[in-house]
């Protein structure tokens, strides 16, 4: 229907619900993702593998750095507002964080829910290292603190590629997706 109102250019960029049905539909995924979390007072860049599964539990593995490699961190709940760090046999839970979805620990979590359930505020292209992306702007303005999102993700394959995560204005999180399938 999309396609017969403005054509079927590759120019077009997917519509928010076009975006939501295929991150719906996603019954899982596995990434490779490069963390920066920037808070101020010191910013820390993590590697990690990111195991989504709709169904179930989602699976964190820090790959790096070296001294926290091996740290998981088992994500649940609809909206991904739980999670158990695990490492070396001990386990701690936690029923949530201050702000959900904007640490390290539950960031990927939060995107994907707001990929597959979420309506972005604006959609539109720019160009991440020679590929059209589209942008999706994902806010919560109404709430406190306010949270925004913006993900750059591949017209092609839907695969995201990087995203920012701002709370209260102030970039806190960028993810650069290294691999999606």
């Amino acid at each position: 229907m999309l396609c017969m109102a403005v054509g079927c250019s590759r120019d077009v960029p997917p519509a928010g619900e076009t975006v939501r049905a295929h991150f719906d539909g996603l019954a899982a995924a596995e990434m490779q993702v490069k963390i920066l979390s920037d808070f101020g007072e010191s910013a820390l860049e993590y590697q990690v593998d990111y195991e989504y599964n709709k169904e179930d539990n989602d699976l964190l593995t820090v790959t790096a750095p070296a001294g926290i490699a091996g740290v998981q961190v088992e994500i649940s709940g609809a909206h991904a507002d739980a999670f158990t760090l695990r490492y070396a046999g001990a386990a701690l839970q936690f029923d949530a964080d201050a702000v959900p979805g904007m640490t390290p620990a539950d960031a990927i979590a939060g995107l994907m829910y707001d990929l597959r359930a979420g309506e972005p505020a604006e959609v539109g292209t720019e160009d991440v290292e020679g590929v059209k992306a589209v942008t999706l702007h994902y806010e919560t303005a109404d709430r406190q603190p306010a949270l925004e999102k913006t993900v750059w993700i591949d017209p092609e394959t839907f695969a995201p590629l990087y995203a920012e995560l701002y709370c209260d204005g102030q970039r806190q999180l960028a993810l650069t997706f290294q691999q999606f399938q």
